[in-house]
């Protein structure tokens, strides 16, 4: 499977004004389960953008139309705010081809790797030709959340759209891989054994984890601060491989898991 460049889109904090009595009836039940109840003022204080909003401006902003597409994967860690519009209805109606819209999540930031295998099995059953992972930072939530609010993150939306294997646009995913780990510095000496002097693009949760004579050693890119699931891709974005052999990484410290996916150069898409 190959990969377009992303595409990705920052959003200015909108508010968000105080949730509608279904909103917050669903807030009150959903969070009673866990002996909860909601914070208004903290959700008062998220960026205030939907799945929606995010996808509709990133899509808006697009130099060109896109093709025809066979399945489109949202990859997220807090889910939408709005609870009663589906972002996967919009998508199905919105992309060419209707295709075939579902969600990956509960995975923190290695949702985006999840979404991306999945989509690289229904490449290889024949069931895909183009695809795309909507991959979202959504922070208003009605309570409190260690890996958005401590990282004061921002509301952003990034596109990662497959290319045709028949092409020579984008670049070759090499290979996905996730493992558990306690300490993700030997992995990555490793994985800068088996493939001399690589790229390695750190996501923020990743980096934030690695000693800095490490980094220095490897020559670690860091992803852009105030960005969860977004933040290695955003970096890949920025550092598009055209000449050397590129990782992007991220580290889930709620699992212990490191998420990498290797990406051989290709020419500019």
């Amino acid at each position: 499977m190959r990969l377009r460049r992303p595409a990705t889109r920052v959003f200015a904090p909108n508010g968000r004004p105080a949730p509608t009595a279904t909103e917050l009836l669903y807030m009150t039940d959903y969070l009673a389960e866990f002996g909860m109840a909601p914070d208004l003022d903290l959700y008062a204080r998220g960026g205030g953008y939907s799945f929606i909003r995010m996808c509709e401006a990133l899509l808006d902003g697009l130099p060109e139309e896109l093709p025809t597409m066979d399945a489109a994967v949202l990859a997220y860690h807090l889910p939408d705010l709005q609870v009663i519009e589906v972002a996967g209805c919009y998508l199905a109606g919105r992309l060419p081809g209707s295709p075939a819209v579902f969600s990956v999540s509960g995975q923190g930031v290695g949702a985006p790797f999840t979404a991306l295998r999945v989509l690289d099995c229904l490449r290889r059953s024949g069931a895909l030709a183009d695809g795309a992972v909507f991959v979202l930072d959504q922070t208003t939530a009605p309570y409190p959340d260690s890996s958005t609010h401590g990282g004061a993150v921002r509301d952003c939306a990034l596109l990662l759209r497959t290319s045709l294997d028949d092409g020579d646009a984008g670049v070759a995913l090499d290979f996905l891989d996730e493992c558990p780990v306690d300490d993700p510095a030997p992995v990555l000496d490793a994985l800068a054994r088996r493939h001399p002097h690589p790229r390695i693009l750190a996501g923020q949760t990743l980096a934030a984890r690695l000693d800095p004579d490490l980094r220095a050693r490897l020559d670690i890119v860091d992803g852009p601060a105030h960005h969860l699931c977004t933040s290695a891709w955003a970096a890949l974005a920025e550092h598009w491989p055209r000449e050397r052999y590129t990782v992007v990484a991220d580290y889930d410290p709620h699992a212990g898991r490191l998420f990498q996916a290797g990406l051989r150069p290709g020419r500019p898409a």
